[in-house]
Order: structure tokens, then sequence, then C-alpha cells
């Protein structure tokens, strides 16, 4: 008998409960040609993505019938013969409440992770890239077997991203930007894909929305794309409502604002129906007033 009500109450290692829902989403799609936006026009424009449709474009992955599957997106631009500037943004944002006030303990509510989500970005040549755009994603690696019969990987992917200590082949976490330089000096007229696979698909709706732009930025690097006085978060924003205002975009508005503008929208909307940020169990040392709040 202790058996069998063991068996009924025992854990479920199946992980049903954690496979995102099916939705009207793709899960695997190409998004045509992005067409790179001169640096300087952009700049012009108060950098404002909407006033650049054919270079940021705003999208959606969902999940796939097949659990297994790699899901995600591709696009494809020309190289120019300089430098281009790639960005990915996927939804919403995220921030990390500290709780003490050495090393600057300013957000007092945490994020809430149940609407975010994870896009990694390579690209290279469209020669180089092993997937089938709208069918089946691909990387941009290949094995090259010499005559002794050992196996070599070659890595063709371009767009390299750097973390601590300089290491390379790294990615952003959940719902944190992307962005790398692709030089295509001696390139020019040369077709180059944009790889976004998915790393996560949000909790609330498993629908993956995001932003991904390319800029023309000549000689230099991607500096000049993003505002010295934003966050990165901040460049194409409402990306989780594909450029329009949501009840989920709203925070994003507000944690842009700095972090006494995230505070004091958080307070204000812990008691929505679905909250956008959540108020911390544990104590929170506000430290040095004007500081660390933000206020």
């Amino acid at each position: 008998m202790s058996l069998l009500i063991l068996a009924l109450v025992g854990c479920d290692h199946t992980g049903f409960g954690f496979r995102p829902d099916l939705t009207d989403a793709p899960s695997v799609s190409d998004l045509g040609e992005i067409l790179p936006a001169n640096i300087d026009d952009w700049v012009a424009s108060g950098r404002d993505a909407l006033a650049f449709p054919e270079s940021v474009f705003y999208r959606e992955i969902g999940a796939d019938a097949n659990a297994g599957k790699v899901t995600g997106a591709t696009a494809h631009f020309t190289g120019t013969g300089g430098n281009l500037c790639l960005v990915l943004d996927p939804e919403t944002v995220f921030w990390s409440r500290s709780m003490t006030s050495s090393g600057g303990g300013r957000y007092q509510y945490d994020d809430d992770y149940t609407d975010d989500g994870d896009l990694d970005m390579d690209a290279g040549l469209t020669a180089f890239y092993t997937g089938s755009p709208g069918v089946e994603m691909g990387d941009f690696e290949a094995t090259y077997t010499d005559d002794a019969g050992a196996d070599h990987s070659l890595e063709f992917n371009v767009c390299t991203q750097t973390g601590y200590g300089g290491a390379a082949g790294v990615h952003a976490g959940r719902a944190t930007n992307e962005s790398c330089v692709v030089n295509t000096d001696q390139a020019a007229g040369i077709e180059y894909t944009i790889a976004l696979k998915t790393f996560s698909l949000p909790l609330n709706d498993s629908r993956l929305a995001y932003a991904v732009g390319v800029f023309d930025v000549g000689d230099r690097n991607c500096d000049e794309v993003f505002s010295t006085d934003d966050d990165p978060e901040c460049l194409f924003p409402n990306e989780a409502g594909l450029g329009e205002a949501t009840d989920r975009t709203d925070v994003e508005a507000a944690y842009c604002q700095g972090t006494a503008g995230l505070n004091t929208y958080c307070a204000a909307h812990l008691d929505d129906e679905n909250p956008p940020c959540n108020e911390s169990n544990s104590s929170y040392d506000p430290g040095v007033a004007n500081t660390d709040t933000g206020e």
C-alpha cells in the first residue's frame, strides 16, 4: 500500500510542465533582407527605430511542436565594404536587485522573469551558413578532416562578442541586448546571414518578441549607434509589443527613466493582475539617499 501511495504522489519527471505552449508565432522564420541604416541618418533621426522599418525589424518567435527542434530566425544583409553594426534586443528588460548598499543596491524590487526571453546572435557569410532559412536553424561551423583522419572544427561566425576578461564566443543573457561589428572590407556586394537562435521563451506566453537592426557605421564601431546617455536596452523601445506600447513595454519605459523611475513604477503596479515587478521577500538596505535608490 505504501508503495502505491508513493507512486501516486511521486515526482513527475516528464518535464511537460516546463514545455512552452504552442502559439501562432513561427518557430523558425526568415525575415528577408535588412538594409543597413546609414549611421549619420540614424543619429539625425534621434535614433528613432520606427523611422527605419527597412533596417530595424520587430518580430516574434514561438515554440515548435517538436520540443527538440532548435528554433529561431534568420535574416540577410549585403556587405558595404565598411563596418556594419548588428544589434539584437530580445523581450523584455532585465535588472538585478542588490540587497546591500555596497556595490550599488539601487533597485528596490525584483524583475518578473516570466516575461523575459533570450536569443543568441551569430552572423557570417551566407555561403557558410549550414541551415535552411525559414525551415531549419543552422550555424557557421564546419568540420575539416585532415590526412590523418583527425577532425578539426572550423568557425566562420564573424559576429564576435566578448565577455569578462575579453573572452570570445559569448552571448548576453535573459532579455539583454547583443551587438557586434562585422567588417565587410573586401566583401562589398557579398551576402551575409544573421542567425538568431532561441535560448529561452518567456514563460508567461511562450512568445518571444524581439527587434534586430543593421547599421552602416563606415570605418567606426557600434558606439555611435547607441546614445551615450541611455542604457543599450533603450535603443529599440517596445520590442515586447512589436513596436507598440503594451502593459509590458511600460516597464521598459520606466527602466529607461533610471532607477528612481523604475522603483516608482514598480511600487505603483505591485497590485496589478500581472505585476511587472516582484516585491522581494528579503530585506533591502537602501544605502545612501540619492545614491543607491536613485531617488
